[in-house]
């Protein structure tokens, strides 16, 4: 493949990310969350809890992102802090029932998002996505 061709597919797939960005963060703002909110509110409402050092890694950001993020959702009631019973020592995050109740909205929102960018999608069509950006994701790590 030569050098424009390469150009050509990485406009596109930048074209891609923004236009899926744009539309995340719209819906999300109807909604009044902010972008960040929703990776900790999946996390949350499939685990039930965890401490801001697995949610830190489970999102692959920082201890800090995450304090931030954490101060500002529980200033909005969606998550709560608990001490362990076993370890005062640890913290968890738990989603409230206002969380929760944020948890099916952002459900839905994906589940709608996906299916508009992924439903006309064969089956042969989605195994080949699946494969070429794990295939993207292999080449650009670390």
């Amino acid at each position: 493949m030569d050098n424009q061709e390469i150009n050509d597919v990485a406009k596109i797939f930048g074209h891609l990310i923004r236009s899926h960005l744009s539309i995340v963060k719209r819906v999300l703002e109807e909604e009044g969350l902010c972008p960040s909110q929703p990776g900790i509110i999946h996390v949350l409402s499939q685990c039930h809890q965890a401490t801001q050092v697995e949610l830190a890694n489970k999102l692959n950001v920082t201890s800090a992102t995450i304090s931030a993020m954490l101060k500002r959702m529980e200033r909005d009631g969606l998550i709560e802090r608990q001490r362990s019973l076993t370890d005062q020592r640890v913290t968890y995050v738990c989603l409230t029932e206002s969380g929760i109740e944020q948890a099916k909205v952002v459900n839905e929102i994906f589940r709608e998002l996906n299916f508009r960018a992924f439903g006309n999608f064969s089956k042969d069509e989605i195994d080949q996505a699946k494969f070429i950006f794990r295939k993207l994701l292999g080449n650009l790590q670390d």
